[in-house]
């Protein structure tokens, strides 16, 4: 009997084992990304912060990327025109330059919270995930350019 609480007992433990690894697989199994945090070893405070602003961050990307578009569909239209109105173009160049920048000081700002939860080998790692990630994504074009025809020199 007591032989055979053990091997239920093992068997038990393999088949959590088992679960809880497929359960952290599964993302990758799917193709899915997963935020950078969740990669890390992190204690349950650090992941509590970095799950209170994710959300938060990620909305307002989110939002800032939906004008983004808005903005250069307003551009593609301009060039559309006909005729084409040079200052007309300019302007709206001009507003997507602004508004990329400030979607560039939203991120560096969100990046700076992260650094701060985070320390030394954790920072590191961080920071060298992001860096994979970002030369694995290929090099940024116009959308009427292939993604796979982006390519980093």
């Amino acid at each position: 009997m007591k032989e055979n609480l053990k091997t239920l007992a093992l068997v038990f433990s393999v088949a959590l084992n088992v679960t809880l690894i497929a359960i952290q697989a599964a993302p990758y199994f799917r193709g899915e990304s997963r935020f950078v945090f969740q990669e890390l070893e992190l204690s349950p405070k650090q992941r509590a912060r970095f799950e209170a602003g994710q959300k938060d961050f990620v909305a307002s990307i989110n939002q800032r990327g939906n004008q983004m578009i808005a903005r250069l569909s307003e551009l593609m239209d301009l060039l559309a025109a006909d005729p084409v109105v040079e200052e007309a173009v300019q302007a709206k160049l001009d507003e997507l330059n602004e508004h990329h920048r400030s979607m560039q000081r939203a991120m560096v700002r969100h990046l700076m919270k992260d650094r701060e939860i985070l320390a030394g080998e954790q920072r590191r790692e961080y920071f060298s995930i992001l860096k994979e990630r970002l030369h694995a994504q290929g090099a940024p074009g116009p959308v009427w350019v292939p993604r796979g025809a982006r390519r980093r020199e």
